[in-house]
């Protein structure tokens, strides 16, 4: 696995020149979409065939967030984060904006299916409205509590095709991802004993996007060429070890540590 300085949209076009080797013009999914800006950073990047956009766009996400009813002293409210959101956190007027905001960001973008559901009803919708039986790559940036993400893994490993990606956000450990109550990087580690999924990629920043693919996969191969002979800095370390892998803070700069 390397373990690259560079940001999310790097990995995207570095995808996009894996699928433009492989002569595929990719069928991209995102779960969790918000208003849409990194779907259409996606769409700009992989330039895809199809795009299935969904999000509940609804407060009762909320209940993600915590099981216990009085929250942890180390995990902030949800409405802590209200100024990302636009609006109070348990307003469903807050979510319509999002979801406006998406619709007109991808309006003039007709190959573009946009699902307003949780992750696990979307998938019925999925076929029927858009004809899409696999995906190329699957962004996953929705609940980001541990059960709820694991069950996401789960789930769409399914609709992923045998070459295709999925996409992992705010994958990693850190002061901040605990106050948000983040479980991806050990739902990460979890689904990783439960598929034959691999990391191939993770950005050294914090909120770390990982890129996962099945081990025999031919894409291995491709990733790792691509970023072999790219200007990306990198080091390579066993994929095994990802699941200590944790943020530091420096004065400087941001790093992973697996130590």
């Amino acid at each position: 696995m390397k373990v690259c300085t560079t940001y999310r949209e790097t990995f995207y076009h570095v995808l996009n020149a894996v699928f433009t080797a492989y002569g595929k013009q990719p069928v991209v999914a995102e779960l969790g979409v918000l208003r849409g800006e990194n779907a259409m950073k996606l769409y700009q990047a992989l330039t895809p065939e199809k795009m299935v956009l969904i999000d509940s766009w609804s407060p009762a996400s909320n209940d993600d967030y915590s099981p216990f009813d009085q929250l942890p002293p180390w995990v902030e409210p949800p409405e802590k984060y209200a100024y990302y959101y636009g609006g109070p956190m348990h307003e469903q007027a807050t979510f319509d904006n999002l979801y406006q905001q998406c619709l007109d960001r991808f309006a003039d973008k007709d190959n573009v299916t946009v699902i307003r559901a949780d992750t696990i009803s979307a998938i019925d919708a999925i076929q029927p409205r858009t004809g899409i039986e696999t995906f190329d790559v699957v962004y996953i940036d929705a609940s980001h509590q541990y059960e709820f993400i694991l069950r996401d893994l789960m789930y769409y490993q399914e609709l992923v095709g045998p070459d295709g990606f999925i996409l992992l956000n705010d994958c990693c450990h850190s002061p901040n991802g605990t106050k948000q109550n983040l479980g991806v990087l050990e739902a990460l580690s979890s689904f990783m004993k439960r598929s034959d999924f691999i990391p191939l990629a993770m950005t050294n920043t914090d909120w770390s996007d990982v890129i996962l693919v099945r081990k025999n996969s031919i894409m291995v191969q491709l990733v790792d060429i691509a970023l072999t002979n790219s200007d990306i800095p990198f080091v390579e370390i066993p994929h095994q070890l990802i699941s200590a892998a944790k943020v530091v803070y420096g004065q400087q700069r941001i790093n992973i540590s697996f130590a």
